[in-house]
């Protein structure tokens, strides 16, 4: 991401009168500032490069498009069966969410993916291509039945429900990383999908607080803190497999750098300040990582058949 290339120029920048890691807050936020400023011009240009060298997906904007409208359904009538606007849902709607505050709060983020999923099959259908068939959803996980029940408490116990809504946002907002730069090429299409990309992760920010305020241990966004809510091995698991990376990189002048987050930039400005191993634990929540579209897919069908 740009952010990231502005940092690592930063890292370049002078240090012989000034110790960039033992700077006062001030001084270390005002050489970040006038770096940002002398550096704008190039930020245009910068691109983030994958951590790990591999095979890259191959994806067309249709593709891209397509994919996230899957999950903007599955998440629309997820929230929609719970509200008893779809059948499948609680057995009383009305009070399934225990408070009004939490019912309105699901009604809003309810509104805001019936909105997008319009949004997108709109721009599917004006691309001139026909909506692909909807699937059938079961949220319990057994897919219809034909095998044990992930969640099978769903729609009967809140703290499930929230479970498997927090999972959704989450993997939603990786999804939306991982298919933007199939968009990069239409201004208004990542446009779009990045304002809708944050969306989601206000979203998934405040599914999390409603967890956390029944008492679950979970920020407000990705922690190797948070209380595991997926099994390793599972497809749900993908979602939170890579979110302990410290490493991010992007490419100067033609070479992979990997940005110093731990050693030479003026991030670490605290009093005391943190050690080594608490500040990259503090990078690796900065960012959200992006998920390929197999693992998006591989986690669409355990909720549908």
């Amino acid at each position: 991401m740009n952010f990231l290339h502005l940092l690592a120029r930063l890292a370049t920048l002078d240090t012989e009168h000034t110790a960039l890691t033992q700077a006062p807050r001030r001084a270390a936020l005002s050489r970040l500032g006038q770096a940002g400023t002398a550096l704008l011009p190039a930020l245009l240009a910068g691109l983030a490069t994958p951590a790990q060298a591999g095979q890259k997906e191959v994806r067309t904007r249709l593709d891209a498009l397509k994919l996230i409208l899957k999950l903007e359904n599955l998440q629309n009538a997820f929230y929609s069966r719970a509200l008893g606007l779809l059948p499948g849902g609680p057995a009383n709607p009305a009070t399934f969410f225990g408070s009004a505050a939490t019912r309105d709060a699901i009604q809003t983020i309810q509104s805001q993916q019936q909105k997008h999923a319009a949004l997108y099959g709109q721009l599917i259908t004006n691309a001139g291509s026909a909506l692909d068939a909807s699937p059938n959803y079961d949220f319990t996980g057994s897919r219809n039945g034909t095998q044990p029940a992930v969640y099978p408490d769903v729609y009967t116990n809140p703290d499930t429900f929230l479970k498997v809504a927090q999972l959704l946002k989450d993997a939603s907002v990786q999804t939306y990383k991982g298919q933007a730069a199939f968009l990069q090429s239409d201004n208004y299409l990542l446009e779009t999908t990045v304002r809708a990309h944050s969306t989601e992760a206000r979203h998934a920010a405040h599914i999390r607080t409603l967890r956390r305020q029944r008492g679950a241990t979970v920020k407000s966004w990705v922690s190797a803190t948070d209380t595991a809510i997926t099994t390793a091995g599972s497809p749900q698991h993908a979602v939170y497999t890579t979110e302990t990376n410290i490493n991010q990189y992007v490419s100067l002048s033609g070479l992979v750098t990997r940005v110093p987050f731990d050693s030479t930039l003026p991030i670490n400005v605290g009093t005391p300040a943190l050690s080594a191993s608490a500040l990259l634990a503090k990078v690796a929540e900065a960012f959200d990582e992006p998920i390929e579209s197999v693992t998006a897919e591989s986690i669409l069908q355990v909720f549908t058949y």
